[in-house]
């Protein structure tokens, strides 16, 4: 079932959907996948500029538009899908936030990339969809450790659980907040964990690395400006 996000969806021109691992977005977006343009993620801080149909945007881990009719499209299998939308509906972005874009501050340098083209993150709503839960992201110590001496401001209760388990989901949204996009909505749901038909919900890839296909096995996190 496709998630949509009550903040996004108060953008009339705005069409957006976090999907699962059984979702066809083909199906739910007939009109824009198959001419979307494309990333490849890499788990870096590198933002593209969607214009055109069809378009290879290289190596990058998020893109923004201003072209109405072009889906973003994020791919993730734990991490975290952030779609933005600007509260006007001319322009839409979607970033893909893993542990180390995170670390490396994606969230920050896409607002420093709006700045740089005359825009502010004020004017933009933000969503974060299914990731890792703090209940099930296991990392290590020295992990959670670097997180708290690199973003010495941010809670330890953000950072990780009781239980040393990570909370990919609160670092987002901490540095959402503290990048300046002060309305945005965060999915609870687990993919490690959430129960689906036939099993979980979602793709993971922690959960499953020994017997997930690459590439295949991810769910797809969208955003569009209608046309």
């Amino acid at each position: 079932m496709v998630i949509r996000s009550t903040v996004l969806a108060s953008v009339a021109s705005v069409e957006h959907g976090f999907g699962g691992r059984h979702d066809d977005m083909a199906r739910h977006f007939p009109h824009y996948w198959a001419r979307r343009p494309m990333q490849h993620e890499r788990h870096g801080t590198h933002i593209a500029v969607a214009e055109h149909e069809h378009q290879d945007c290289g190596e990058a881990d998020g893109m923004i538009t201003e072209r109405p009719g072009l889906l973003l499209a994020i791919a993730t299998a734990d991490c975290v899908p952030v779609l933005l939308a600007r509260k006007d509906g001319q322009a839409v972005a979607a970033l893909h936030v893993g542990w180390r874009g995170a670390y490396d501050g994606i969230i920050g340098r896409f607002a420093e990339l709006l700045a740089a083209r005359g825009d502010n993150a004020g004017d933009w709503l933000a969503a974060t969809g299914p990731s890792a839960g703090p209940c099930c992201y296991q990392v290590s110590p020295e992990l959670i450790a670097q997180f708290g001496e690199r973003y010495a401001a941010m809670p330890p209760r953000v950072i990780a659980s009781e239980a040393g388990k990570l909370n990919l989901a609160g670092i987002a949204g901490w540095q959402l907040e503290r990048a300046g996009f002060a309305t945005y909505s965060a999915a609870p749901e687990c993919t490690m964990c959430h129960p689906g038909d036939g099993g979980h919900a979602y793709h993971s890839y922690r959960r499953d690395r020994e017997t997930r296909t690459p590439i295949k096995d991810v769910q797809w996190s969208v955003i569009a400006i209608s046309q």
